[in-house]
């Protein structure tokens, strides 16, 4: 809660409010208003937020969307934040956000998608990337479900269903049983699915690397742990036969 009104304090200011100040100053002073209690500091989109003037929030974050700043900049924080500012990636989010609370989903989903895309979250974490990616797979089936699309909800979550053991996946489990519901042989077809398994190859900026997959309705869904050497296609199909996921379908 602490690092979210930190970040909206941040987002908050105009790009040509900086001043002499790096933006990377705002998150420890904003920081430390909050831990002193001194809300009345509170700048301009913080108290929109609060007072629930989400098209004011929108004219504020917006300012830092179109901004000129450096995704990479040092977010300083403490050991535990995120290591980097994500400055558009974060006010796409909000801007999102603040749609979604509109009900505007459409915009809520454009912004979504921006934040996703075109300003991808970044970190050096490979736990904080598992756990944005189920976030995040949780609320494009959120907004897609206000849009009356239920099917390309359920494409959203499926990619998140095998867990890496990075982060927590169990509320894409329950969604999607929900989301499934009279849906008819969906087991038989996730055993073919499974009995097809293969290994593909992906490319990423740190190389090359292999994972196998399976494609299943008209997903392809990623087994996100790493190949080993002893490791066969008949072990991979156990592995994912012994999952939550499939253990979820295999109850139905």
């Amino acid at each position: 809660m602490k690092t979210r009104l930190t970040l909206l304090l941040l987002l908050s200011f105009s790009v040509t409010a900086f001043g002499q100040k790096m933006p990377s100053d705002y998150f420890q002073e904003a920081h430390d208003y909050f831990e002193e209690g001194e809300l009345d500091k509170a700048l301009a989109g913080y108290i929109c937020l609060l007072q629930k003037d989400y098209n004011k929030a929108i004219e504020v974050f917006t300012i830092i969307l179109n901004g000129n700043q450096d995704e990479r900049e040092p977010s300083g924080g403490g050991i535990m934040a995120s290591p980097y500012a994500n400055y558009c990636h974060r006010a796409a989010s909000q801007i999102s956000d603040c749609y979604y609370e509109l009900q505007q989903y459409d915009s809520a989903l454009r912004y979504l998608a921006l934040s996703d895309t075109m300003y991808p979250f970044i970190s050096t974490c490979g736990n904080a990337y598992a756990e944005y990616y189920i976030r995040t797979a949780l609320r494009y089936a959120d907004i897609y479900q206000k849009l009356g699309q239920p099917d390309k909800a359920i494409g959203k979550l499926l990619p998140q269903v095998f867990n890496s053991g990075l982060a927590d996946n169990s509320k894409i489990i329950a969604e999607l049983e929900k989301l499934l519901k009279g849906k008819p042989k969906l087991l038989k077809k996730l055993d073919k699915a499974i009995d097809g398994v293969y290994l593909k190859t992906f490319t990423s900026d740190y190389g090359d690397y292999e994972r196998y997959c399976i494609q299943w309705l008209g997903v392809e869904i990623v087994y996100p742990y790493k190949p080993w050497e002893d490791d066969t296609k008949e072990s991979v199909k156990k592995k994912m036969r012994e999952s939550e996921f499939y253990k979820m379908i295999a109850s139905r």
